[in-house]
C-alpha cells in the first residue's frame, strides 16, 4: 500500500552551515525521521473497523446537520472526527446500496442468480431491491477475512437469499407460523429461534465469522405482527458480544484485527416515530422471537423518552435519540476495551428519505450523513467537501488495512484514504448513479438524470397504453421501480419524476425543483458525454439511445 505521508530531506542542510548549525540540523532531521518512521509504522498496523449503517436516514434526523432532534453522541462524533459533506449512495433503495457498500461495485454489475434471471445479458437492468451479494464473488468482508480479520455481521441484511423473504417458506428450511401467532408460545418461539439461526448460517459464507441479531430484510419479513417492532437493544447486545470476544481470546494470543458490520432497522418503517413500533414496544420481542430475560445494554426506553423531553423535543422525535444511544454504546465499548486508538468508526446510511428522495436519483435520497472517527489519526472537527460515494468505501478500507485487492476483484470505487488524513484534492469529478429505469451523472455543480424505458416498454408508452399505478391510479408512464408504493410517493413528491431528461444546477437549486435542461445545451452535451462514458462500463447492458439494445 502506498504511504500517504512523505518526508524529503533538504540537501542544503549539509552545505554552507557551521558545525554547530549542521549538528542541530542533523538532530532535527533524525527527529523528523523517527517521527516519520513512527507514523509509517502506525500506517502499516491494520486498523479495526466498526461500520454502522442506518436505514432510510436523512439529514433531518441528526442534530449537527440541522435536524430538530436530540443526538448528542452523533454530534460529538462529528466534533471529534471527520464529516464527509458530499457523500452519496449510487442507488437509493436498500439492497443495491448495501451491495455497493460491501463490494465497492455499482449494483448494476451484480451477477447473483436472481438478478441475472431478471436481467439476462442484453437486457436493460432495473436496479432496485433484487440485487444480492455473489456467493462466489469477492466482497469487502470476504477479503478482510482472508487476510486474517475477524468479521462480524449484526442487524439488517437485505443482501442475500431474497427468495426466502416471502411467507411461503417451503423448501427453504424456514418454519412457518400464523401471522398472528404469539411469540411467547414455546412452540412458536422455538420455530422463530431456529429460523433466526438458519438466517445466521446463510450469511456466514459471504465472509463473516460471527453472525447474530439478524433481520433478513425489513421487520415485515418476519411474517409476524407482534415482531413488527424495532429492537435496537437486541442488535446492540449482539454487537457488544462480538466486540467483547475480540478482547478475550486468551493471554499470549496475538489479537487479530476485526471488522464489524452493524446495520440497524432504524429509521425504516414501520414508522419508528410512532412509538408503538419502537420505544413503547416490548423490548423482549426480537428478530429471533421472544427473549424473556431482555437486554441491559442501553438506557431504558423510558429514560430515552425522558431525556428527549428534557431536551425540548416531542415524544415522536425520541427515535433519533434512541439510535444515538446505540451508536454511543458501540463507541463506549470500543473505548472500554482499550481499542479506541486502533479502531476506525464509520457512521452512515443506506440512503435518505426526506421528501421521498428514496427510490429516486435526487439528492435527498442520494446524499447521506457520513462521519468517521479514529482518535489520534483523524483530525477532530475536520471535513472533506469533495464528491464521494458508497462504492468508494470498500477500496478505502482495504487501502487503510494495507490489503491489495486480487486481480479478479472488480471495484468501481476509489480510495479516499489520503483525504482522511488531510489531502483536499478531488477524488472524483463525476459520479454515476442508477435506480430502476433512470440513470444519473453528478458533478459538484450539476446533475443530469435520464429516464429511459426498455424497448418493449417504450413501444407500449408510444402506443398510448396506460399503466396501473399504486392504489388504482392510472399512469401514462410506469413508475421507475417495480415497487408501486415507492414509485407512488416518489412521483408525488418530485415534480420531474417521469421526465425523460432532467438537468439541475445544484449550487442554486438544492431541492432540484427547476429542470433547466432546455436552457443549458452545452452543459447537457457535457453531462450526456459523462453518462455515456459511465454506461459503457456495463458490458451488454443497453440504455436508450446511449447504448442501444443489441
Amino acid at each position: 500500500m502506498k504511504s500517504h505521508f512523505e518526508f524529503q530531506m533538504n540537501q542544503r542542510v549539509m552545505n554552507g552551515y557551521g558545525a554547530e548549525a549542521t549538528q542541530t540540523m542533523i538532530r532535527t532531521f533524525l527527529w523528523f525521521l523517527c517521527l516519520a518512521g513512527t507514523v509509517l509504522a502506525e500506517r502499516t498496523t491494520p486498523p479495526n473497523v466498526v461500520f454502522i449503517l442506518t436505514d432510510d436516514q436523512s439529514w433531518d434526523s441528526i442534530g449537527f446537520l440541522g435536524g430538530k432532534v436530540h443526538t448528542p453522541r452523533l454530534d460529538r462524533m462529528a466534533k471529534e472526527g471527520m464529516q464527509l459533506t458530499d457523500f452519496n449512495v449510487t442507488s437509493t433503495v436498500c439492497s443495491p446500496s448495501r451491495y455497493s457498500f460491501l463490494t465497492g461495485r455499482y449494483a448494476g454489475r451484480c451477477k447473483a442468480p436472481r438478478f441475472m434471471t431478471e436481467h439476462p445479458p442484453g437486457d436493460q437492468t432495473q436496479v432496485e431491491n433484487i440485487g444480492e451479494l455473489e456467493l462466489e464473488g469477492w466482497n469487502l468482508a470476504k477479503l478482510l477475512q482472508k487476510h486474517g480479520y475477524q468479521t462480524g455481521f449484526v442487524g439488517k441484511s437485505h443482501v442475500v437469499n431474497h427468495h426466502w423473504f416471502h411467507g411461503r417458506w417451503e423448501g427453504t428450511g424456514l418454519e412457518s407460523y400464523p401471522v398472528d401467532a404469539d411469540p411467547r408460545d414455546p412452540v412458536v418461539n422455538a420455530k422463530m429461534r431456529r429460523n433466526h439461526r438458519r438466517w445466521c448460517e446463510a450469511i456466514k459464507p459471504y465472509g463473516f465469522d460471527y453472525v447474530d441479531g439478524v433481520y433478513a430484510a425489513n421487520l415485515k419479513e418476519l411474517q409476524n405482527a407482534t415482531l413488527n417492532v424495532h429492537n435496537l437493544d437486541w442488535t446492540v447486545s449482539k454487537a457488544l458480544q462480538f466486540l467483547e470476544a475480540q478482547k478475550s481470546q486468551g493471554a499470549g494470543t496475538t489479537q487479530a484485527p476485526f471488522f464489524l458490520y452493524f446495520s440497524t432497522t432504524l429509521h425504516h418503517g414501520p414508522a419508528p416515530w410512532a412509538n408503538r413500533f419502537s420505544l413503547e414496544s416490548d423490548p423482549r420481542f426480537t428478530g429471533e422471537g421472544f427473549v424473556p430475560e431482555g437486554f441491559d445494554v442501553l438506557p431504558s426506553r423510558a429514560d430515552v423518552l425522558r431525556r428527549n423531553k428534557d431536551a425540548g423535543f416531542a415524544d415522536n422525535k425520541a427515535f433519533a435519540l434512541w439510535l444515538d444511544d446505540g451508536v454511543g454504546a458501540l463507541i463506549d465499548k470500543v473505548r472500554e476495551l482499550g481499542m479506541e486508538q486502533d479502531t476506525l468508526m464509520i457512521f452512515t446510511s443506506d440512503h435518505g428519505s426526506w421528501r421521498h428522495g428514496k427510490a429516486t436519483l435526487y439528492d435527498f435520497g442520494l446524499r447521506v450523513p457520513m462521519v468517521l472517527q479514529w482518535p489520534g489519526r483523524i483530525k477532530p472537527g475536520s471535513q472533506y467537501n469533495g464528491l464521494l460515494a458508497n462504492i468508494d468505501l470498500a477500496p478505502t478500507i482495504l487501502d487503510l488495512c494495507g490489503i491489495q485487492p486480487p486481480k479478479d476483484y472488480v471495484m468501481d470505487g476509489v480510495s479516499f484514504a489520503p483525504q482522511i488524513f488531510g489531502d483536499r484534492s478531488p477524488v472524483r469529478e463525476v459520479l454515476f448513479g442508477e435506480l430502476g429505469h433512470s440513470r444519473m451523472v453528478k458533478t459538484q455543480d450539476w446533475k443530469y438524470i435520464a429516464v429511459r424505458y426498455p424497448k418493449k416498454l417504450q413501444e407500449r408508452i408510444d402506443r398510448g397504453t396506460t399503466f396501473k399505478g399504486f392504489d388504482g391510479a392510472t399512469l401514462k408512464r410506469p413508475y421507475l421501480t417495480r415497487n408501486g408504493h415507492l414509485g407512488h410517493y416518489a412521483s408525488r413528491k418530485n415534480p420531474h419524476y417521469f421526465e425523460s431528461d432532467q438537468l439541475f444546477h445544484l449550487k442554486t437549486d438544492v431541492e432540484e425543483i427547476r429542470n433547466v435542461y432546455e436552457r443549458h445545451p452545452l452543459v447537457v452535451q457535457q453531462m450526456k458525454a459523462h453518462l455515456l462514458s459511465a454506461l459503457k462500463q456495463f458490458e451488454n447492458r443497453p440504455f436508450g439511445e446511449f447504448v442501444p439494445a443489441p
